[in-house]
């Protein structure tokens, strides 16, 4: 079976990641073939992957006739017969790809579905082409349940062609035990308008006084340089460590995982977090909500006040913090584990290869 992944990213990012995943974990009977622009970190290493037939390279992020005809003549070059598309831009590409190539089968993974638009115009221009697109695609893959509803209700998908599948990391244990007394908050982020993380700040800022309290940021972005300088200048606990290639050390030296996304697709980093056994403070957002069940391993908050008060409860309740901890690795291992992901895209292929 060949199968074409396509995606216009390679940054960081949890579109890229899952095809990173794809490409490493699926069986070696699947011949892999990959669409994707140049570029850290992914891009460098997938144009040398020895799991990967053979690639093209795509703009980043753009739309490009001329790219479109391309990868048309590299589906036909190469007997491609499943196009797996990975986030809107991709989408666009693999569906029109549908019209001049009908012979294809197109898989479309949103990775995240919005309705929060900066503007009405743009609003009704992301709708006319999310429900036009709906009618090239084969089989639709969501990440949660929240955005299966998220794109049945604004009629990006028909859910008799659509299939629910979790993000998954692999295990690679819980996280340390620390003997301070300090309450490690960690957040791993982009710092953009969807990770919110001005929200986080001001959190932080609300607990500035409890010297027992310390925020760990790990990550980049638009935001990362104001926000670092604006701690400076009013005195809030943060440690911004930045970007890194290895953030689970920094994950498995917390107490506690904060998320103030807007919205999500299915979050990596709270998964990655349950996985090491952290309870989680997030925002009750799609997605957010199906890593964090309140009360169960964690809390979901509305406000920033809320927040703020989910974590002054936890910091001063050892036993609740224990029993969130224990109760995030057991929701990992039970839903969000690399072998149940991998067995789901693989039956999923099949189904459509045999529709």
């Amino acid at each position: 079976m060949n199968i074409l992944l396509i995606t216009v990213r390679a940054d960081f990012g949890g579109g890229p990641r899952h095809v990173h995943q794809l490409i490493e974990e699926l069986p070696s009977d699947f011949n892999i073939y990959v669409a994707f622009p140049q570029g850290k970190p992914y891009g460098n290493l997938w144009q040398e992957h020895p799991k990967i037939k053979k690639c093209i390279n795509i703009p980043y992020r753009k739309f490009s006739i001329k790219y479109l005809f391309l990868l048309r003549r590299f589906i036909i070059e190469n007997n491609i017969s499943i196009l797996h598309s990975h986030g809107n831009g991709a989408g666009l590409y693999s569906r029109i790809l549908k019209i001049i190539v009908p012979q294809i089968k197109v898989v479309h993974t949103f990775h995240g579905i919005t309705n929060n638009y900066s503007s009405y115009f743009i609003s009704c221009i992301h709708k006319i082409i999310g429900r036009s697109l709906r009618y090239l695609t084969n089989k639709f893959i969501l990440v949660s349940n929240g955005e299966f509803e998220l794109g049945k209700s604004m009629r990006f998908l028909f859910t008799d062609k659509s299939v629910i599948i979790y993000n998954a990391i692999a295990d690679e244990g819980l996280k340390f035990n620390r003997y301070d007394n300090k309450l490690v908050i960690i957040s791993l982020s982009r710092f953009d308008f969807a990770k919110n993380m001005d929200m986080a700040y001001r959190i932080a800022k609300a607990l500035r006084n409890n010297h027992e309290i310390e925020f760990v940021w790990v990550g980049d972005g638009e935001d990362f340089v104001r926000l670092k300088q604006k701690s400076v200048e009013e005195h809030v606990n943060i440690n911004f460590i930045g970007f890194t290639e290895y953030p689970m050390s920094y994950l498995k030296n917390a107490d506690l995982y904060l998320s103030t996304s807007r919205f999500e697709g299915l979050p990596y980093a709270l998964i990655e977090a349950a996985s090491v056994g952290l309870p989680i403070v997030a925002t009750d957002v799609v997605g957010n909500n199906e890593v964090v069940l309140h009360d169960y391993n964690g809390l979901v908050f509305k406000t920033e006040q809320e927040a703020v008060d989910a974590i002054k409860k936890l910091s001063i309740n050892a036993d609740l913090l224990n029993r969130y901890s224990i109760n995030s690795r057991e929701l990992y291992l039970k839903t969000f584990t690399m072998e149940k992901m991998i067995s789901s895209i693989v039956d999923t292929y099949v189904q459509v290869l045999n529709q």
